[in-house]
């Protein structure tokens, strides 16, 4: 985390291109010139302000909160709820919490299955990984 706190920023803006890296330059442009370097928090602040507004965001958190595998394959699955939890990060701010709330939209017979994993705080990708595998068996 330090890395992104410290170089995030930087490594960011500077792969931007067209109209958001005009959008950036220009904002450079009006900080005074003895501002501190901006933190990560404080970018993503102001470029979900500019880009995707509150109300979207609000819908976006409120769909990762409801989503359920339902139909979707466990990949589609996996990448539609790591689309979503970007938007929710203040309702899951832990790894563990993000477990819990993947292992909660499972299969019931997938998610039975998943219960010492959450118990025992294994990470986010092995989740994704046995939960692929318990699929496979499937």
């Amino acid at each position: 985390m330090r890395i992104l706190e410290s170089h995030g920023v930087d490594f960011t803006t500077f792969q931007l291109e067209g109209g958001v890296h005009r959008w950036w330059q220009s904002y450079l442009l009006g900080r005074p010139a003895d501002s501190p370097p901006m933190t990560w928090g404080q970018f993503t602040r102001l470029f979900l302000d500019r880009y995707i507004p509150p109300s979207q965001r609000e819908e976006l958190r409120f769909q990762f909160e409801q989503i359920q595998q339902g139909q979707m394959s466990m990949t589609d699955y996996e990448t539609r709820f790591s689309e979503l939890s970007r938007h929710a990060l203040m309702i899951f701010p832990t790894e563990a919490e993000r477990v819990r709330r993947f292992v909660a939209g499972l299969h019931s017979g997938i998610q039975t299955s998943m219960a010492g994993e959450v118990e025992m705080g294994t990470s986010y990708q092995l989740v994704v990984e046995i939960a692929r595998r318990i699929e496979g068996y499937r």
